[in-house]
């Protein structure tokens, strides 16, 4: 498909040096985003959903924008009982907060366009591909909601999957409802004071009562969208033995058939560092009608399930923030004048602007390519399935804690005002944060990409994935980078066949820096596919530019030292930015050599 790519935005040098973003369609102003999604939607779908894309451009770039700086300026408060003294265990919420939703789960559809036909005029149902790429624009200026929009979602989902005729026909209409007074949102808790990570130390409790309806008893110690309609939880049945094999999957409604509160009470908010908009709190259950999930028997792995599909949205979220912390900067540095000239023309400067650029189109490659998988898995494609057991692991791993590090750059080369809260940096930064600790820690996450290996035989797929993205490869001079790949991947092999003879703590110690150099060969062959498709349409050598720089960062550092960009790169970064055509000449001096 050939692409008419939008002239990229130029901010106008301005009298007090202080260029702002708002009011810019977020989509417009991003090229990659256009491309990449030309490279994974069909083009009769990217067609329909262009108009969505540039709709929700505008709005996050302007209206989403000014909302969630009034909502996380605003966080919500508990009320606790209400006047005649009744608990009532109400959240109130900043009207900027409901102004949100109202865009999020009304007028986008977001946690609904999965499972319900006709979602923003979408003939049948919205692809999560689409989907991710409209969230990924939304999560650029809000990173709490999508919380709950998520969640909601993934509760829809588990219940399709898992739940009775009887709990898809009460909740499913509900949570996948689009107009805001019918809507009932979901929440997944498991968090506890006795295990974070360690689900299988949980002691919430069910039990039956003589009737065979079931109760819960237990305290949740982090209940994110604590103001949910709906939960899915995790207890360990009466009798049942420890660990997570113990464990059932539980549906807690928050008001019963007859209108009644359930027995369950929210005994504070979280004070949080970021994702302030969004309510988190800690809940105890004391005998709260609950219904069962699917196989009592197997909570765990059903929970785990909607774990993978939220991990996959959390490094959406995260990437959004790298692209708002780029955009960022790059406009704060060609607008601003310092040491005679252009911020943005300073080496050092181009040099940081440069590396966030790579990171940032990575991750939009990675994230939307993963999305395609869920598609593909959701219609059947059981190799898809075992593809994004790893895949998703791996984006969420890394991009959430590279988030951190992309968007304290990005308030660095703003300087003073980035540390101000009435920019948007100190937002982006608090809310990376968390991205990185949310549905498994770093390193919680890289020993599930050990265990995909270990136990799914999940390397074997992957490797054939990236291998045919780089067989496809024509461009001579990105050839070398496709032997970077190559050689990196089968040194990743050789390591993991290793691993079934070697002690527990020699593996683990592992884990990680293959999760991060799985990531990297991953991200750079879908960089040299797309730059394959891109060099024909436009004799532009982009994204395999891109690909080679990126491969240079991360799979084949500098010694300690040394530059790790030749002038001659950081002289194609205004080119990079801008969109404009990168030549071969370019792609040959920068091409990665690995010894």
């Amino acid at each position: 498909m050939s692409l008419e790519l939008p002239p990229p935005p130029r901010p106008w040098p301005t009298q007090d040096g202080m260029p702002t973003t708002r009011g810019l369609n977020f989509y417009v102003a991003d090229p990659n985003l256009e491309f990449v999604c030309s490279t994974v939607m069909e083009p009769e779908v990217l067609a329909r959903a262009r108009p969505l894309l540039v709709e929700m451009g505008a709005v996050a770039g302007d209206e989403l924008d000014a909302l969630a700086a009034a909502a996380d300026r605003h966080p919500p408060t508990l009320r606790a009982y209400d006047e005649r003294g009744r608990r009532v265990d109400e959240i109130v919420f900043h009207p900027a907060y409901r102004a949100m939703e109202q865009l999020a789960f009304e007028r986008f559809g977001l946690a609904a366009m999965s499972h319900r036909d006709g979602v923003l005029g979408w003939p049948g149902r919205v692809p999560h591909v689409v989907k991710y790429a409209l969230s990924y624009l939304f999560a650029q200026s809000e990173f709490g909601l999508l919380c709950p929009v998520n969640m909601t979602d993934s509760t829809a989902r588990m219940l399709t999957r898992f739940g009775d005729e009887a709990l898809r026909g009460r909740y499913l209409p509900r949570l996948t409802a689009t107009a805001l007074e019918d809507l009932w949102q979901g929440t997944q808790w498991m968090t506890e004071k006795t295990g974070g990570s360690d689900v299988g130390a949980l002691t919430t409790l069910a039990r039956r009562d003589a009737d065979g309806a079931w109760r819960l008893w237990g305290d949740k110690w982090f209940a994110s969208n604590a103001n949910a309609d709906v939960a899915l939880t995790l207890a360990r049945p009466e009798g049942a033995p420890p660990g997570t094999r113990g464990l059932g999957l539980f549906l807690v409604p928050r008001h019963l058939p007859d209108g009644t509160k359930n027995a369950w009470t929210i005994n504070r908010l979280k004070d949080k560092l970021g994702s302030r908009s969004m309510a988190t709190g800690e809940v105890t259950y004391a005998g709260a009608v609950a219904y069962v999930v699917g196989d009592v028997g197997r909570g765990f792995a059903q929970m785990m399930e909607m774990v993978n599909g939220s991990r996959l949205s959390n490094a959406m979220r995260a990437a959004g923030i790298m692209r708002r912390s780029l955009l960022e900067a790059v406009f704060h540095a060609r607008g601003r004048a310092a040491f005679g000239g252009a911020l943005f023309d300073k080496p050092l400067m181009r040099w940081t602007l440069l590396e966030m650029l790579l990171d940032v189109e990575a991750a939009a490659s990675v994230v939307l390519n993963a999305a395609v998988m869920f598609d593909a898995w959701d219609a059947g494609a059981e190799a898809a399935g075992r593809l994004l057991r790893i895949v998703t692991p791996l984006a969420k791993g890394w991009i959430t804690a590279r988030a951190r590090a992309v968007a304290g750059e990005a308030m660095n080369v703003r300087g003073g005002n980035g540390y101000v809260e009435e920019w948007v940096n100190a937002r982006l930064l608090r809310d990376a944060y968390l991205g990185a600790i949310w549905e498994g820690s770093t390193t919680v996450v890289a020993l599930d990409v050990q265990r995909a290996i270990v136990k799914d035989g999940a390397l074997a797929p992957l490797a054939a994935f990236i291998g045919t993205r780089l067989d496809g490869v024509r461009e001579r001079h990105a050839k070398p980078v496709t032997d970077v790949v190559r050689a990196v991947l089968a040194d990743v092999e050789r390591r993991a066949a290793a691993w079934t003879t070697q002690p527990p703590d020699t593996r683990e110690l592992e884990a990680r820096p293959v999760a991060e150099t799985l990531y990297h060969a991953l991200a750079t062959a879908l960089l040299l596919d797309e730059g394959q498709t891109l060099r024909p349409q436009r004799q532009d050598h982009h994204k395999l530019l891109v690909a080679a720089l990126y491969a240079r960062r991360w799979l084949v550092p500098a010694p300690p030292g040394v530059p790790a960009f030749s002038p001659s790169a950081l002289e194609s970064l205004e080119r990079l930015v801008d969109w404009r055509p990168i030549g071969a000449d370019a792609l040959a001096a920068e091409a990665p050599v690995r010894d």
